[in-house]
C-alpha cells in the first residue's frame, strides 16, 4: 500500500474476525529498537479513558480485543506483533490507531525498513505498507484500523511526532505522566535488601504489585498512564537452570521456565541451560532409537511408538491447571507466543547438533571409503532419527500445548483427537494427506490400536501411523545429509518447520476456542435448548454445504446441550435431510419470546464468515414466525 491509501479487510479474506499486526525495522548497527502502542479511539477521535492506551506497561485489554505478544527476532532485525480480536472490539470504539516510539535521542530516522503488515488469523499475509520518509521522528502512526458500517478497514498513515509517545498520546486525549527513568524504583513488598534492579523488556512486561501509595499522595495525584518503562525491585534469589527441571527432565520437551524468559538484550534464554535441555532429549532418545528395528524406521512403525511414548505420560501432567501454576494471570496468546519460541529454539539447536554429528562422521572416514564407509552407515541412521524423533516429539507436545492453553478439549483416546493432533503438529494438508495415504488409513485403521495403547499400556503397530512415520522421515532426511551445508540448513529448517507447526496449531485450536465460547453463549442464553439445535441445523443446512466451523459449532452446542441441559435428540441425530416445514412447526407450536432463538440463527450464520443469500432467507423467515409468536 501506498501512503493515505485504505483498504477493506474483508475483500482481502473470508474472515477478519481476528488479526495479527506485525510492525518491524532494522538499523545498520543491529541495535536500533522501538516499543509498539495501541489506542482505542472513540467517535470524537479520542481515548474513552486510559484503559484505551495499550503498550509495554499496559499490554493486554481485558476482554480480549487487543493484546501487545513481544518481539520476535529477525534476520534483519526484529518485529513486534500485535493480534486484535476486532469480533470482541467494544462498540464505542471506532478507530484502533497503531504506533510505535523510541526514547531519548533515538529517531525513527536512524532505523531502515520501516513497515506493517497484516495477516488473518491463519498466518495469511493481507497486506502491507513501508514507511519510506522517516526522519527526526520519534514516535510514528504506522497505521490505523477503523469502523465503516459493520466492516474493518484499514489506513496507512505514515505520519511521524518529534514529541516521541507522550505526544502522541496527549493528542488522542491521554494526560501523559512522563516519569523520569531516573526516578527512584519501586520496590515489591517483601523483597530483600540485597534485590536487583531490572527493567522488565517491552516484549514481556512483568507485572509485580509496587507497595501502595500514601492515601495523600493518591489524592493529590491521579493515576496516570507512565511513558516511561516500569521499574521493579526483585528478590535476589537463585533462578534453576532448565536442565536442572527435574520436573522436566524425561518427560517434558518444553521448558518450565518463566514467561518472561527472554533477556533484556534480547537473546532468548540463556544458550548454555537450553544447551544442557537439548542435549539430555537427544540422549534419552537415542535409548529410544537403540530399540528400534531397521524395520521400524523403513516401514514407519517408529512414529507409532513414538507417539505413545511422546504423550501418554505428558498428557497425565500437563492441563490447564498446569499452565495456570506457572503463568498465572497472562493471556494464553502470549503463552503460547513464548512456547512457540523456546520450542523452535530447542529445535535449531538440536539441528545444529544432529547435522554436527552427521559431518563429524562422514569426515573421520575421508581417505578410506568417506561417506560410503560402513562406519558412516549407522552413525547416519542414528543421527538422522535422533532428529525426525526429537522434531516430531517437540512438535506433537507443543500442539498439544496450545490445544490446553485455549482449553480445547482433546481426548487422545479418541482416534479423531488423536489425528486431529497429528494433522495439526505437522501440518499435514488435505492433498498431502490424500497423496500419502494417510486419509485411507487414519483414523478407522488407528482406532483400534489407540483403543488398545489407552486400555493396555502399549501402542500396537498399525497401518495408519507408520503412513504418517514415512511422511515425516521423507519430510526431514535430506536436511541433515549433506555434510557441513547440513549443520546450517538443519538449524534453520528445524527453527522454521516447528515456528510453522506451533502457529498453525495456534492458528487452529485458538479458532476452535472461539467456536467453543460462542457455543457456550449460546447455550447459556437459550431458554429453548433443542428447538435451539433444531433452528442452527437449519440454518447451517440452508446452501446444503457445511464448512468447518459449522461443523465444529453443531458438534459444541450438541455437546453442551446434553451436559448443560440434560436433552438429547435422537430425532436430530438420525436425521438425514432436514425439513424446513418441521421446524417451522417447532416454531409455530412454541408460545413465548422466542429472541434467543432468532439470536441463536444470525450468530450460526456468522460463523463461518459473511452471511450468503440462503442464510438471509432462512433467517428472514424465522424472524417473521418469532414476531408472530
Amino acid at each position: 500500500m501506498v501512503k493515505g491509501a485504505n483498504t477493506e479487510l474483508a475483500s482481502l479474506s473470508e474472515d477478519v474476525s481476528s488479526v495479527v499486526l506485525s510492525l518491524a525495522w532494522c538499523s545498520a548497527t543491529g541495535d536500533g529498537d522501538a516499543d509498539v502502542s495501541v489506542l482505542l479511539l472513540d467517535a470524537n477521535g479520542k481515548v474513552r479513558s486510559a484503559a484505551d492506551f495499550f503498550f509495554y506497561n499496559n499490554p493486554a485489554a481485558a476482554d480480549g480485543s487487543v493484546q501487545l505478544l513481544g518481539k520476535t527476532p529477525t534476520a534483519d532485525g526484529s518485529e513486534d506483533r500485535i493480534t486484535l480480536d476486532l469480533s470482541a472490539m467494544p462498540s464505542g470504539v471506532e478507530r484502533v490507531v497503531v504506533a510505535a516510539s523510541r526514547y531519548g535521542d533515538a529517531r525513527f530516522g536512524d532505523l531502515d525498513d520501516l513497515r506493517i503488515a497484516i495477516a488473518d488469523r491463519t498466518g495469511e499475509a493481507l497486506l502491507g505498507f513501508s514507511i519510506t520518509d522517516a526522519g527526526v521522528e520519534s514516535a510514528f502512526i504506522f497505521g490505523e484500523l477503523y469502523r465503516r458500517g459493520e466492516e474493518w478497514k484499514f489506513r496507512a498513515v505514515g505520519q511521524g511526532y518529534e514529541t516521541g509517545l507522550a505526544g502522541l498520546a496527549t493528542d488522542f486525549g491521554i494526560d501523559m505522566d512522563d516519569a523520569s527513568e531516573d526516578e527512584p524504583e519501586e520496590p515489591v513488598e517483601g523483597a530483600e535488601p540485597s534485590a536487583v534492579v531490572v527493567e522488565a523488556p517491552a516484549e514481556s512486561p512483568v507485572h509485580v504489585p509496587a507497595q501502595a501509595a500514601a492515601p495523600e499522595a493518591t489524592a493529590a495525584r491521579p493515576r496516570r498512564p507512565r511513558t516511561a518503562k516500569k521499574k521493579v525491585t526483585l528478590p535476589q534469589t537463585p533462578r534453576k537452570s532448565l536442565a536442572e527441571n527435574d520436573a522436566w527432565r524425561g518427560e517434558l520437551a518444553l521448558t518450565e521456565g518463566p514467561i518472561d524468559a527472554v533477556d533484556a538484550d534480547g537473546d532468548d534464554g540463556d544458550d548454555e541451560a537450553d544447551r544442557k535441555v537439548v542435549e539430555h532429549e537427544r540422549t534419552e532418545l537415542r535409548e529410544f532409537i537403540k530399540g528400534l528395528s531397521a524395520d521400524d524406521i523403513k516401514s514407519g512403525g517408529w512414529f507409532t511408538k513414538l507417539s505413545a511414548q511422546a504423550m501418554s505420560s505428558y498428557t497425565e501432567k500437563v492441563d490447564w491447571q498446569y499452565f495456570q501454576e506457572r503463568y498465572e494471570g497472562v493471556p494464553a496468546d502470549a503463552i503460547v507466543d513464548q512456547r512457540m519460541k523456546m520450542a523452535a529454539r530447542y529445535a535449531a539447536l538440536e539441528g545444529g547438533l544432529s547435522a554436527g554429528a552427521y559431518s563429524a562422521a562422514v569426515v573421520a572416514t575421508l581417505g578410506s571409503l568417506g561417506g560410503a564407509s560402513p562406519a558412516t552407515v549407522p552413525a547416519a541412521v542414528a543421527t538422522m532419527m535422533v532428529d525426525v524423533a526429537f522434531i516430531t516429539r517437540l512438535q506433537l507436545r507443543l500442539a498439544y500445548d496450545v490445544a490446553v492453553l485455549y482449553r480445547v478439549p482433546l481426548e487422545l483416546s479418541d482416534p479423531d483427537d488423536m489425528w486431529k493432533l497429528i494433522r495439526v503438529a505437522f501440518t499435514i494438508k488435505s492433498g498431502e494427506a490424500v497423496r500419502e495415504g494417510v486419509v485411507k488409513a487414519v483414523p478407522a485403521i488407528v482406532r483400534p490400536a489407540i483403543k488398545r495403547f489407552y486400555s493396555g499400556g502399549v501402542l500396537s503397530a498399525a497401518r495408519g501411523l507408520p503412513v504418517v512415520g514415512k511422511y515425516l522421515l521423507q519430510r526431514n532426511v535430506i536436511k541433515i545429509g549433506i555434510p557441513l551445508v547440513g549443520v546450517p540448513l538443519a538449524v534453520v529448517l528445524n527453527r522454521y518447520t516447528t515456528l510453522l507447526a506451533g502457529r498453525h496449531a495456534q492458528a487452529v485450536f485458538r479458532n476452535e476456542a472461539r467456536v467453543i465460547e460462542l457455543a457456550e453463549g449460546m447455550s447459556k442464553r437459550s431458554q429453548h435448548p433443542q428447538l435451539m439445535l433444531w433452528v442452527a441445523w437449519l440454518v447451517i443446512m440452508a446452501d446444503h454445504k457445511i464448512a468447518d466451523d459449522e461443523a465444529l459449532l453443531m458438534r459444541h452446542l450438541v455437546r453442551l446441550v446434553r451436559e448443560k441441559h440434560q436433552v438429547v435428540d435422537r430425532q436430530l441425530a438420525d436425521l438425514v435431510d432436514i425439513d424446513p416445514a418441521e421446524v417451522w412447526g417447532r416454531i409455530d407450536a412454541e408460545p413465548g419470546d422466542l429472541s434467543d432463538i432468532l439470536d441463536v440463527a444470525d450468530r450460526v450464520a456468522t460463523v463461518d464468515g459473511a452471511v450468503n443469500a440462503h442464510e438471509r432467507a432462512v433467517i428472514s423467515e424465522l424472524r417473521d414466525r418469532c414476531r408472530r409468536a
